[in-house]
C-alpha cells in the first residue's frame, strides 16, 4: 500500500466528499455549506460543525490549501485542492463505494417500539411520511429542473441520476409507510 492509499484510508467519508466537491471548484466553508444543503445533495448533509474541521483536516494533510480571497471589505478564506489531494481524490472516486449497512434509526425504533403501544408506532411512521411528503416537492423540483436542461455531459447526466434516485427513493419511502400503517391498523391484535 503506498502513502497515498494509506492516508485515503484514514480520512473520513465526509473529508472525502468535501474534497470531491472541491475537485470541481476551490470554495470557501460558507459556500460549501450552501451547496450542501441544495436538494441535489440530499444524501449527502453535513453541518458547519463537520465542515471546518474536515477542512482543518484535509489542509493539515496537505490534500488542500487555504488562500485568503478577501471580497468587498469581507475576510474569505477559498479552499482548494492540491495536486496530492487531487490524487487522493481521484483514487476514491475509482474506487468500489463501500457496502456498509446503513443506519436507520425509525427502523430501530419500530422494532423496539412495541411495548409503547400502536400509538407511539403509528406516531413514528406518520412523522416520517410526513417528513418524506414534505420532502418530496423540492426533490421533484431539482428533478425537473436537471431534466430540463439540453447538458448532456457526463457531469449532468450524473446529477440527473442522483436526482432520480432520490426521487424514486423517497417514493417508495412514502408508499412503505402508508403500507405499513395499514399493516399495523388491519393486524389482527393478537
Amino acid at each position: 500500500m503506498n502513502d497515498d492509499e494509506k492516508l485515503l484510508e484514514e480520512l473520513s467519508p465526509s473529508a472525502l466528499g468535501l474534497m470531491a466537491i472541491l475537485s470541481e471548484n476551490p470554495m470557501t466553508g460558507y459556500q460549501l455549506k450552501k451547496l450542501i444543503d441544495k436538494p441535489e445533495f440530499i444524501y449527502w448533509r453535513d453541518s458547519f460543525g463537520s465542515i471546518y474541521p474536515n477542512l482543518k483536516k484535509i489542509t493539515s494533510d496537505g490534500l488542500a490549501e487555504k488562500k485568503r480571497a478577501d471580497r468587498n471589505g469581507r475576510k474569505r478564506i477559498v479552499y482548494s485542492l492540491t495536486p496530492r489531494g487531487r490524487r487522493i481524490v481521484n483514487l476514491w472516486l475509482r474506487m468500489p463505494a463501500k457496502k456498509k449497512p446503513v443506519k436507520i434509526e425509525l427502523l430501530l425504533k419500530l422494532r423496539f417500539a412495541y411495548p409503547q403501544g400502536e400509538e407511539a408506532v403509528m406516531g413514528l411512521l406518520r412523522d416520517y411520511l410526513d417528513h418524506q411528503k414534505t420532502a418530496i416537492p423540492e426533490i421533484y423540483e431539482g428533478l425537473q429542473y436537471l431534466e430540463g436542461l439540453t447538458d448532456t455531459s457526463l457531469r449532468t447526466e450524473t446529477r440527473r441520476i442522483n436526482a432520480d434516485f432520490w426521487y424514486r427513493f423517497s417514493k417508495m419511502l412514502i408508499e412503505w409507510c402508508e403500507d405499513s400503517m395499514d399493516r399495523i391498523q388491519n393486524r389482527d391484535p393478537r
